[in-house]
């Protein structure tokens, strides 16, 4: 028998093994570690498991001292022989002068430690998991301590298999227990998960990551533990898969670099400079296999080839998979939420505009034809020419924030919509954008090369594109900066669809998209959730009513709007139509001949409730040279045509009591068929909607209109 089987012998006969048969976990460990210190007179005994790999951090989950047990507790093991047994994997035995080896060691110069032994424990991929050691304050001499390292390393199989346990059932605990917490958000669980996996496999850092629909070459970090503390984090940090680990798991499978992870991925200088040499990955699926992110565990120590068989990763993985599947719904009902509170603003903005604008208009109707007939008499010398003139301009400024207010309702007016080519659209609306509206910005298109046709008002389009350029622009501040106006054509899923804030219902499908992108400073998500709320602005004299226009204009084309906004870094607004092919130009000679152009007119039928209407609207007429008979309805109307007719036009206010405007121009053109008509309204429905589609191509005026206007339509 030669000297170490001898030792080995000798140390069985100090430890009781019957006693050691029956226990487990805990209980094994603390028997161990009392019959340990009685059996070789160790002053103190403990046996320890790694927090993190790197064998600065251990705990004491069995322990002898003087005869008294501990209890469990935490230590830092820089500067003690206990972080060499686990660095080098191997033994480190000193029967004596231990203070003068490890003078950084306080508690062992606190306590006259002399002697020491201490073996390292491996768990089933042969990874150390945590030690056994024993000190000693009088020199235990080299035989004794022999016997004790001999007695250690016969059981260091037992006791690294029984901390392997004890750690995988802690972990599965703390699991299960995060798993019953519903009162966390799935991001507070996440990063609580985080923490757990760190522990659990002890590695230097574990993260939870997203994927990123909007980014799909990059993924979105939740959750992060480094050295066993939480970083902290919105939880809105992109990372690039290009040139690092997590790119291979995109495939679907799990991937493990056990060392040599900075050569493998040179471009990853954080690896280099936090000493990073070993990665596993696994990716993460919902419930119909569709990938929906990852969890990554780091190390500054190799991974063993099995460590991917542990079973805590499919556990860790379950449970983060079920967070990032509650993250997406909640997500999602928050967006629907949103989108809910945008109809229910626009319907009940709807109901005060239709009740408001009418009688607002009508006030400005009255007040714009006045001033136009005053500037008729005055002559331009005159010193109150100017102030009428003054006078002018606010109302065509108060009509203008009228018609803002409306479009937001519904596009300012029914869209008349037609198949066009959406590049065509933008170039013609920023051809129209003066210089000094750029405020010194770069405008820059990136358009598809192809003809995106869609169907859509090119007036409103148009309309739409200035409105969110100008803001963009304005979004930027003082200095430098750049507004990117973009084309697409895209196929829109159900998932892209879902993130919508306008246009959930969307059909999917085809669709083009216009997108503005802003180098600004971005807003923050409270802020993005006003931006389309009438009255709303953070600019200094806005009047917030340009994005709530726009998201009238794309929902009255039944498109959709997306916004992607973050505090310092800019802001994108995307626009969605549905496609079309694009419009059949008409052969030759099949056009539908012009309609005969009618004679201009000289005796009008002026029809409108509203006496301050009338009469600006008949003093507008008479300008012109024009014989005018008003009446206050469809009575009257009626009456004047039947005595007075028959007439070369009328002009007719839409909305009236009793019988309105359609009505009466359905009831004239049957006592004088095709009267020349021009309607007019404060707040227009057309006549298909009033339940007279036979009048859709009568011409629609909206109050207050300029004399220009008015002539133009009714002298054509």
């Amino acid at each position: 028998m030669d000297a170490s089987g001898g030792a080995a012998l000798a140390a069985g006969s100090r430890l009781d093994l019957e006693e050691l048969a029956g226990a487990s976990g805990a209980e094994f460990c603390q028997a161990f570690a009392d019959q340990l210190a009685r059996g070789f007179g160790a002053d103190l005994v403990t046996v320890s498991a790694l927090r993190i790999r790197q064998g600065e951090h251990l705990k004491v989950v069995a322990s002898w001292f003087d005869g008294m047990q501990l209890g469990d507790f935490e230590y830092d093991a820089r500067g003690a022989p206990c972080r060499d047994v686990v660095l080098r994997a191997a033994p480190q035995v000193f029967p004596d002068r231990v203070q003068q080896l490890y003078p950084e060691d306080a508690m062992f110069i606190e306590e006259n430690i002399n002697g020491y032994a201490g073996v390292p424990l491996l768990d089933a991929a042969g990874a150390v998991a945590g030690l056994v050691q024993a000190a000693w304050r009088q020199p235990p001499g080299a035989a004794l301590t022999a016997e004790a390292v001999a007695a250690m390393q016969q059981f260091a199989p037992r006791l690294g298999a029984e901390l392997a346990a004890m750690q995988q059932a802690a972990a599965l605990a703390a699991l299960a227990r995060g798993a019953g917490l519903g009162s966390l958000s799935p991001l507070a669980a996440l990063r609580q998960l985080a923490v757990q996996m760190q522990r659990a496999f002890r590695v230097r850092r574990a993260f939870i990551a997203e994927c990123t629909a909007d980014s799909p070459g990059c993924y979105r970090v939740l959750a992060c533990c480094d050295g066993g503390l939480a970083a902290a984090g919105s939880g809105e940090e992109l990372m690039s898969y290009e040139g690092a680990p997590c790119a291979f798991l995109q495939e679907g499978e799990p991937f493990l670099v056990p060392k040599g992870l900075q050569e493998m991925f040179p471009a990853q200088e954080a690896f280099r400079s936090q000493g990073l040499v070993s990665y596993f990955g696994m990716p993460l699926r919902d419930e119909n296999g569709q990938l929906i992110g990852h969890f990554a565990l780091l190390h500054d120590g190799g991974m063993a080839a099995g460590f991917q068989n542990s079973s805590l990763i499919g556990v860790c993985a379950a449970r983060a998979a079920h967070e990032l599947c509650r993250r997406r719904a909640e997500r999602r009902r928050r967006q629907a939420e949103q989108a809910l509170l945008l109809r229910r603003k626009a319907e009940s903005l709807g109901l005060l505009a239709g009740t408001i604008a009418h009688e607002f208009n009508n006030l400005l109707a009255g007040m714009q034809g006045q001033s136009e007939l005053a500037l008729a008499h005055l002559e331009a010398a005159h010193p109150a020419a100017a102030d009428v003139r003054a006078v002018k301009a606010g109302l065509q400024d108060s009509a203008r924030l009228m018609r803002q207010l409306l479009g937001y309702v519904r596009g300012a007016r029914t869209p008349q919509p037609e198949a066009c080519d959406l590049n065509r659209v933008v170039r013609e609306t920023l051809a129209l954008v003066p210089p000094e509206c750029k405020l010194g910005k770069a405008v820059v298109l990136d358009l598809e090369a192809e003809e995106l046709t869609a169907r859509m008002d090119p007036a409103q389009a148009g309309q739409l594109l200035m409105q969110a350029v100008l803001n963009a622009v304005e979004a930027i501040g003082p200095g430098a900066g750049t507004v990117t106006v973009s084309t697409r054509r895209r196929s829109l899923g159900t998932a892209e669809r879902q993130r919508l804030l306008a246009g959930r219902r969307m059909p999917a499908g085809p669709c083009v998209i216009l997108e503005v992108r802003d180098t600004g400073g971005g807003m923050a998500r409270d802020t993005v959730a006003r931006i389309f709320d009438p009255f709303f602005t953070t600019k200094p004299g806005g009047r917030g009513l340009g994005l709530a226009a726009a998201m009238g204009i794309i929902s009255s084309h039944r498109g959709g709007l997306a916004v992607d906004s973050r505090e310092g870094g800019g802001s994108t607004f995307r626009f969605y139509f549905p496609a079309c092919e694009a419009a059949a130009v008409p052969a030759a000679g099949s056009a539908a001949a012009p309609e005969p152009r009618k004679r201009q007119a000289r005796r009008i039928l002026v029809v409108d409730d509203e006496d301050t209407v009338r009469r600006a609207v008949a003093g507008l007429l008479q300008l012109r040279g024009c014989e005018v008979a008003s009446a206050d309805g469809y009575d009257a109307a009626l009456a004047l045509i039947q005595t007075q007719g028959p007439f070369d036009g009328a002009v007719i206010d839409m909305s009236m009591p009793g019988r309105g405007g359609w009505e009466t121009l359905s009831r004239l053109r049957l006592l004088q068929p095709g009267l020349n008509a021009v309607m007019m309204s404060g707040f227009a429905f057309s006549a298909a909607q009033a339940g007279y589609p036979e009048l859709d191509g009568v011409q629609v005026l909206d109050k207050p209109f300029t004399k220009e206007k008015l002539y133009k339509a009714l002298f054509r």
